[in-house]
């Protein structure tokens, strides 16, 4: 218990307040955007080809993202061609286990127009090997088109493909068809690397091309003009081994090879340089197009769903470009429907979800050329760009939700409805957008690692989350396939709360509402699992408690759930906490805000509907069984333990806050004090966290030492153990923690690091492991990869905010697991009960303090000036202080006003 406080009222007569001068520590508004600036505007993705590897993926995108929160925008494209993957939050299919699918894409590159004859059609073609069904002559056939598979060699690598064009002729182009060009789906069958050869005589040959990092459909080379009679296509890597088949079993896989004596696109001789610009919410390209130097800057509308790319030339003479946009995407699932045609001026493309009984989802592009004299037909747009010109091509993005009217018009009218003046309008209202969203919050970490780590991930978070738009999933609102990993859907066991973990101590908790409207959406089919499919979840131990296989009151969630109230994974393994883990938010949303509205119609009904459910099965006891790893089977498992505590912890105060229930206040207040502590074993000769009671656990395995630290829930996101806690409780988790050494572990990167900052771990341990994994898993566009996760790895952030500011029972700590020494500041950073704190320090010596009341009353912190006066001064310019040797500040706030709090000079 704290007994020693230092008190200053709101309202304090004013004989009681000094003459003491006010202290200017806490930046203006102007240095913090400085501030901000500088560090936010170092954090870039950054890329020097143009092979876009990890562009089309079933888990999130590596390369550059852009997102409003309702489209997202992955960059993507081959040497001297721009793509954008389009995708929309809210277009997901139900047929089968619902996913989220991809939209489809715009791609800008030079005019390609082809006038010359193809020498290479009906020549003799030779091969190192083929498939009976697909000789080499097939390659030059001329009958290339849509599902066409022209030559397939035998399995292996290398491959060669030789043409004998009859007599000497003289080519200066080649076009190779990969395999994906006619069949959308097979992308990893693309040729990788290869060259091309030429010779007079068949005997001496003389490389013409060499091309490595392919990924592209359809490879389009210039090169000086020779004259030869063969040509050889060495394939050296004629699959993208990308996939299973095609490392194991690698085939080359030529549609068709195309020869011309006519200079297509100029191929690439400059630099190529792409950033994702996290401060701005932009992408920056450098690149050539047919030769000429161009820049382009990508970027979202902050409310429109439209994309803009403005394409600047630095060049010198004017260029031929061609615009295009089509639905759907290299990895495709069947059933999907494509449409899309020209109307005026605009393209437009719409793709349709295969129909089940809840109906079909629809979405459209419409794109337009503003500049550039454009001309729009037979599915393209041409246009011209002049030295030192912009042209901005549009695309409008409609649809998505279920059984929408058709979406194409709406996005030609949005398409149309742009102008240059519009997309400067669009440009500043993006600017602004991501300029508050920076401001909301930002802290120095003294590290550029950490901060390269911090700010991508606010990045990520900002960009697919948006109030008013549906909840994105595992990945984002990324999607640039139609099979996503677990469909991109609301895994419930932790995963998709861990996207959410930061964002309350960060002082964003707007991006958690989409979260709660996903649940409420789901809510009615809880209902039902919990009275109807309770015995799904262990139908021998619900036989016997629950004779019916129901309760009636309640709610049950499956682990996977997706948008508009369906379910993905329709699995329980064992386990009751989905609801837990899922209603944890909502606690972290009330405590962190103090919203009384929200707690009202929102967050309090849902609280209560995941208590009814354990009021039937706790038992009389106070024990219970779940699943503490998915399909084991305990008694008291950890997590469940410590999150129910949570919950019935917050129901008793809430229901008091809003003066409702109180003739069931104390069914919570029993079953709180009945249920047992958080159970223990021992390990190594030291007490640790179990996973449950040990002896009851179904595979005898009370801990899991390099697994995921799911006996370490209770503390986070569970709150039963903080910094505030007793020590020896504290030395148990630390110890817990030593014994799990899970720090590298996939699923712990959000858990772990945040858990280890609740409980006082060493700092800079936390710190150098925190930075390792970052090193080791972090891609080009700063996410962290390891081939399962993705928007969770961005729980990690509340790691490094916990290090930097928490409370415990009302008491406030900055710099609280920060290590000795080390420098650092946070501005507006979020605390429960309602608070905005920020602080600096240098080495280890705070500068100042500075909270702010949103709600008003009392909070108290944790005093880094013990030993001198602290001189407190309130933002409607009161001053005091308080005396030296005072443990804690306390201070009876008024609502919405700030005190700052420096040690007297």
């Amino acid at each position: 218990m704290r007994t020693t406080r230092g008190i200053l009222a709101a309202a304090v007569a004013a004989s009681l307040l000094t003459a003491l001068p006010a202290h200017a520590a806490v930046p203006t508004a102007e240095q913090q955007w400085a501030e901000i600036q500088q560090l936010v505007g170092a954090v870039k993705g950054r890329w020097t080809t143009q092979n876009y590897s990890g562009a089309v993926s079933r888990t999130m995108p590596d390369t550059a993202l852009l997102g409003n929160g309702d489209i997202g925008v992955t960059s993507g494209g081959g040497q001297g061609v721009k793509t954008f993957y389009i995708s929309k939050g809210d277009f997901w299919t139900s047929a089968g286990s619902p996913s989220l699918v991809a939209l489809g894409n715009v791609t800008i590159q030079a005019d390609t127009t082809i006038t010359a004859a193809n020498l290479a059609r009906g020549s003799t073609a030779t091969a190192s090997s083929s498939h009976p069904s697909f000789p080499p002559s097939r390659a030059v056939s001329g009958a290339w088109g849509s599902g066409y598979e022209g030559w397939v060699s035998d399995v292996g690598k290398p491959q060669w493909l030789r043409i004998d064009l009859g007599s000497a002729k003289t080519f200066r182009r080649y076009i190779l068809r990969h395999d994906q060009a006619a069949r959308p789906g097979e992308a990893a069958n693309n040729g990788k690397n290869w060259t091309v050869e030429a010779s007079a005589d068949g005997q001496a040959w003389t490389t013409v091309d060499t091309v490595t990092g392919n990924t592209s459909a359809t490879t389009d080379r210039t090169f000086a003009p020779v004259t030869a009679r063969y040509l050889r296509l060495n394939l050296t890597e004629p699959t993208q081994g990308t996939t299973a088949d095609s490392i194991g079993n690698p085939r080359a896989r030529v549609g068709a090879f195309e020869l011309y004596d006519q200079e297509g696109p100029t191929q690439p001789t400059g630099s190529f340089l792409e950033e994702q610009n996290v401060l701005k919410g932009d992408i920056d390209t450098s690149m050539q197009l047919g030769g000429v130097p161009v820049t382009m800057k990508t970027f979202t509308g902050a409310d429109s769903n439209v994309v803009v790319t403005s394409i600047t030339s630095q060049g010198d003479r004017p260029v031929r470009l061609r615009a295009q946009t089509v639905a759907g995407t290299p990895d495709a699932r069947g059933g999907m429907v494509q449409t899309s045609g020209v109307q005026g001026d605009t393209l437009w493309a719409t793709r349709q979800t295969p129909a089940s009984p809840r109906g079909v989802s629809r979405a459209s592009l419409a794109t337009r050329v503003i500049g550039g004299d454009p001309a729009a037909s037979n599915g393209r747009i041409d246009f011209e760009l002049a030295p030192g010109q912009t042209v901005d091509v549009v695309t409008a993005v409609a649809g998505g939700g279920i059984n929408p009217a058709d979406p194409g018009p709406a996005a030609i009218a949005l398409a149309g409805a742009q102008s240059a003046a519009s997309v400067d309008d669009l440009y500043a209202a993006h600017l602004g957008w991501w300029k508050d969203y920076w401001l909301r919050s930002y802290v120095d970490l003294d590290d550029d690692v950490l901060e390269r780590f911090y700010y991508s991930s606010l990045y990520f978070l900002g960009s697919s989350l948006r109030e008013g738009k549906t909840a994105s999933g595992l990945y984002g609102i990324w999607a640039t396939t139609d099979f996503p990993q677990w469909g991109g859907d609301f895994h419930l066991n932790y995963n998709w709360q861990a996207n959410y973990y930061g964002v309350y101590s960060s002082n964003r908790p707007e991006l958690a509402l989409p979260y709660f409207d996903a649940v409420d959406a789901f809510v009615p089919e809880a209902r039902r699992r919990a009275a109807e499919d309770l015995r799904r979840v262990k139908p021998d131990y619900v036989d016997v408690r629950f004779p019916s296989g129901g309760m009636k009151s309640g709610v049950l969630f499956p682990v996977g759930i997706s948008p508009f109230g369906t379910t993905s994974d329709d699995n329980y393994h064992n386990q009751v906490a989905n609801a837990l883990f899922t209603v944890t938010q909502h606690i972290d949303y009330w405590n962190y805000t103090q919203d009384e509205q929200w707690l009202r119609e929102t967050g309090y009904p849902f609280m209560k509907e995941v208590a009814a459910f354990f009021e039937n099965w706790v038992e009389e006891d106070g024990s219970f069984w779940g699943g503490p790893h998915e399909i084991t089977w305990a008694k008291n498992p950890s997590a469940d333990l410590g999150m129910l505590k949570l919950l019935l912890t917050t129901l008793e105060d809430a229901s008091t806050k809003l003066g409702v229930d109180a003739g069931h206040r104390w069914v919570w207040g029993k079953m709180l004090r009945n249920l047992p502590p958080i159970p223990t074993t021992t390990y190594q000769g030291k007490t640790v966290f179990a996973l449950g009671e040990p002896g009851t656990i179904s595979d005898n395995r009370a801990i899991r030492p390099g697994d995921n630290t799911v006996n370490l829930e209770f503390v986070h996101p569970g709150g039963q153990l903080g910094i505030g806690s007793p020590l020896t409780e504290r030395q148990t988790a630390i110890d817990t923690i030593n014994a799990m050494n899970s720090w590298g572990q996939d699923n712990s990167f959000p858990k772990i690091f945040t858990q280890a900052a609740k409980v006082g771990y060493p700092g800079q341990t936390i710190i150098d492991r925190l930075k390792q994994q970052i090193s080791q898993h972090s891609v080009a566009n700063l996410r962290i990869s390891d081939g399962n996760h993705g928007l969770e790895k961005a729980g990690a952030i509340e790691a490094l905010n916990s290090m930097l500011l928490q409370s415990w029972d009302g008491l406030v700590q900055v710099f609280p697991v920060w290590p000795a020494g080390k420098s650092g500041s946070f501005h507006r950073l979020r605390e429960k009960g309602g608070l905005v704190v920020s602080a600096s320090r240098t080495g280890d010596a705070v500068e100042y303090i500075s909270v702010k009341s949103e709600q008003g009353g009392v909070f108290e912190v944790k005093n880094p000036w013990t030993g001198t006066k602290v001189d407190v001064s309130a933002d409607n310019g009161t001053v005091s202080n308080v005396g030296a040797g005072k443990s804690t500040l306390r201070v009876n706030a008024m609502k919405g006003a700030t005190y700052t709090f420096t040690p007297a000079q």
